[in-house]
């Protein structure tokens, strides 16, 4: 991995922090001041659920086979 792959991977992940944080802290006021309110609370979880599998458990290289690993 070269140092503008390594950059680029630093602000996708940086900025997918940032997303989840603002996410977070929307869900925490719509919690505290709707809570019956379930169905926006439960497609943020989702969206958020998302995120993380892709951005931060690096679900991809499961499926990308041999040649990922290599490069890594």
């Amino acid at each position: 991995m070269n140092e503008e792959q390594k950059t680029m991977a630093l602000q996708v992940g940086v900025t997918v922090l940032i997303l989840l944080a603002a996410m977070t802290i929307g869900e925490y006021f719509i919690g505290l001041f709707a809570p019956y309110w379930w169905a926006p609370l439960m497609a943020i979880a989702l969206l958020k659920a998302f995120y993380i599998v892709r951005d931060y458990m690096h679900i991809g290289r499961v499926f990308a086979g041999d040649e990922a690993e290599e490069h890594s």
